[in-house]
């Protein structure tokens, strides 16, 4: 059986496709929140509530759980609360939740911001396959990557390089060289859906 894993869900962004526009997607077993501000976590409670896979779970910080379970009337049998530090087994993929250097806002009733606790990244292992991925959410760059990469030896990262709103490509290439020697493919993330998301991938490159 196949496993689908979401990060972050934003399906009505300019750079979605087509497809998964028209029909909120109903595979998903694991939807990974980093962090409250809505276009990070308005759409994990369409995937969950439309999902069909019975042990399917948002896996979020406690504060963006109880967001979650109040304000958007998420069932907490969905939510799989974590704090950072903490790995959570499913079986079939191991998630660590891990730091981030970002705030955590999340927008309730009438617009009102409720905190969201504080931002994270996480570290997916998919055991059967070697494969460990780091996506690092919306962050600063920080030095405690490297603790990330000693203790969880990711073969893939994902950083965000769009600049104003998180690290720049800049910063997202001294992330690499200087505290994620491991990873055998960094993939750029988290540009050009905003104006001011300036950083580009052939910026990151050079």
């Amino acid at each position: 059986m196949h496993r689908n894993i979401y990060i972050d869900v934003w399906i009505d962004n300019k750079d979605c496709p087509e497809e998964e526009k028209k029909e909120c997607p109903n595979d998903s077993d694991l939807i990974l929140v980093t962090h409250g501000q809505l276009d990070h976590s308005m759409h994990a409670p369409f995937l969950i509530m439309a999902g069909k896979r019975e042990e399917r779970k948002i896996v979020c910080s406690s504060e963006v759980g109880t967001y979650y379970e109040l304000f958007r009337k998420i069932p907490p049998t969905f939510i799989a609360k974590m704090q950072k530090g903490g790995t959570k087994d499913f079986g079939y993929a191991k998630v660590t939740m891990v730091a981030a250097d970002h705030p955590s806002t999340c927008v309730g009733p009438q617009g009102v911001q409720i905190t969201g606790g504080s931002a994270c990244g996480f570290v997916i292992e998919i055991p059967h396959h070697d494969i460990r991925i780091y996506h690092a959410g919306d962050t600063n760059v920080f030095s405690d990557m490297k603790l990330i990469d000693e203790l969880y030896k990711p073969n893939i990262a994902c950083l965000p390089i769009g600049d104003c709103l998180g690290m720049g490509p800049r910063e997202a290439a001294y992330a690499v060289k200087n505290f994620l020697p491991t990873p055998h493919l960094i993939i750029p993330m988290h540009f050009g859906s905003f104006p001011v998301l300036t950083g580009t991938p052939e910026e990151f490159e050079k």
